[in-house]
């Protein structure tokens, strides 16, 4: 992008990615059988699931899988989880705040791979400041 158009780099910003394995409420652990969220999480929690047990399923994001677990529990209508995840079987990787949102517990904080694990923003611009 940088290369394409004539933009610097105006402020940048390190947000500290921490994973959580979200669930309906009261669901046992030893129930999970998939994770939803977004390619990237899944990956960047590779091991957690793998030494669980758990099959990753991709979906578009991370606060979106929380959200779609959210509704089959409600019983309302949005996008269909992948085929064979339900409310009882399934659990999201998403942040806590994604958690808190969409009412769903969260059953482990920090099940990333790597505890480095940041993402770096970019404000970009036409003109330096």
């Amino acid at each position: 992008l940088m290369l394409r158009y004539d933009l610097t780099i105006v402020a940048e910003h390190d947000f500290r990615v921490r994973h959580c394995l979200l669930t309906k409420p009261g669901l046992d652990v030893a129930n999970i059988r998939f994770a939803i969220s977004h390619p990237q999480a899944l990956s960047q929690c590779d091991n957690y699931l793998r030494a669980r047990g758990i099959t990753p399923k991709p979906t578009y994001d991370t606060a979106g899988s929380a959200k779609m677990i959210s509704k089959q529990i409600k019983g309302e209508p949005g996008r269909a989880p992948p085929e064979g995840c339900t409310p009882d079987n399934t659990a999201a990787i998403a942040s806590n705040l994604a958690g808190e949102t969409f009412g769903l517990e969260c059953k482990e904080e920090g099940i990333e791979d790597d505890d480095s694990n940041f993402t770096r923003f970019l404000l970009l611009g036409r003109q330096g400041v």
